[in-house]
């Protein structure tokens, strides 16, 4: 089959980066012929590539990539595409929606996430353009991530239930080994550590914050516990003065940049693994990263967080330190549910979000729709 992949998002860091890039690549893996068409610079191996023009910060480039659709349906003409698979946001799916009108094959878009919670103006932009053009774009199929999304934003929004797919965000268990070595790790921050990896920008720092004041609360209880951040972003240097204020220093490490091939040394040196949220949750791959390497977490309580990990994670009240503290507290001295959780959270990865099973379910929704149009054409 082939395969016309718009995205905004790819790469080898950053949780949409990562799970594009995987889908791609198990895609290839299976036989079909992919032509990459992204604002990313960014190769995927095997995969033929067309790079669109782009200026300024890279949350930009989204909005800035519709203006090069004839780029795109250039590209397009030349590859004879079975199906167009648009992927991550809106403006990706305008693109894929005027390739639909041209070539008249298949259009299927997947957008990660929706959530009326949105911290900064970039966000809200974006949900206020997804409520915009989702209801009016000509997509044969929308994927979402969560039925929290189908139930609360596309229904109300006049969206044709029969239009809608949910399959949930994944990861390639293959990069994720339970046996990586963490020592390196240990070594230089302590042996009990508390983890996280993130980008530094708006939301993912608004969510850190809390679990940061949460470690007043730990380090009172057991001082030999530190949190170590991993990240880079455009917010680093507030959040280190938001650190500095709180007097936490000694107990939070924002421990910078970190290759996405040295992530696996962190995860396997992590003993408990804090997630907050601060939008209406749809997935995180973060989270999913932890969880596949079989650490406990401790998650916020909002939107889709519980049915999203069930019983393999401990989920507490919504952007509290207190409740946060508690839940990392609780692990700390509870060893044998720290142990249940770890066992747990990489079968629930394995069961249910991995990237062979969002590739299987893409196959099925791309041969449906093949076959509609040939029952059309006939």
């Amino acid at each position: 089959m082939k395969i016309f992949y718009i995205t905004s998002v790819l790469g080898d860091s950053g949780g949409s980066e990562i799970y594009t890039r995987d889908l791609i690549r198990e895609l290839i893996k299976r036989g079909h012929e992919i032509m990459v068409c992204t604002p990313n610079p960014y190769k995927v191996k095997s995969a033929k590539m067309v790079f669109l023009p782009k200026a300024g910060h890279h949350g930009l480039w989204k909005f800035e990539a519709p203006l090069s659709y004839k780029k795109a349906l250039k590209a397009a003409r030349e590859f004879q595409p079975d199906i167009i698979q648009s992927h991550s946001n809106s403006m990706m799916g305008l693109i894929g929606h005027k390739l639909k009108k041209k070539l008249d094959v298949p259009h299927i878009l997947l957008i990660e996430l929706l959530s009326s919670k949105n911290a900064n103006i970039h966000t809200k932009l974006i949900h206020s353009t997804e409520k915009i053009f989702l209801p009016r774009l000509n997509y044969d199929r929308l994927i979402v991530w969560t039925e929290q999304m189908k139930e609360k934003f596309l229904l109300p929004w006049g969206i044709e239930k029969n239009r809608i797919e949910v399959m949930p965000a994944a990861i390639n268990l293959e990069n994720y080994p339970l046996n990586a070595n963490g020592k390196e790790i240990t070594k230089k921050y302590g042996k009990c550590l508390i983890t996280s990896i993130k980008t530094l920008w708006g939301t993912n720092v608004k969510g850190l914050k809390p679990i940061v004041k949460a470690m007043k609360i730990v380090g009172k209880k057991h001082p030999e516990y530190k949190y170590v951040i991993f990240g880079e972003g455009t917010e680093r240097l507030e959040f280190e003065k938001f650190i500095k204020k709180q007097d936490l220093e000694e107990k939070v490490i924002v421990a910078g940049p970190i290759k996405p091939t040295e992530c696996k040394k962190v995860w396997a040196a992590t003993e408990i693994a804090p997630h907050g949220f601060v939008y209406e949750f749809s997935t995180s791959i973060s989270l999913l990263e932890y969880m596949a390497m079989g650490k406990a977490c401790v998650i916020n309580d909002i939107g889709n967080v519980k049915p999203f990990v069930g019983d393999a994670a401990l989920v507490v009240k919504s952007n509290t330190e207190k409740a946060m503290a508690e839940g990392i507290i609780k692990l700390i001295e509870n060893p044998k549910l720290r142990k249940s959780l770890e066992k747990k959270a990489r079968k629930r990865v394995e069961d249910l979000y991995s990237i062979k099973a969002s590739a299987n379910i893409l196959e099925r929704i791309y041969k449906e729709e093949l076959a509609k149009k040939t029952a059309e054409t006939k």
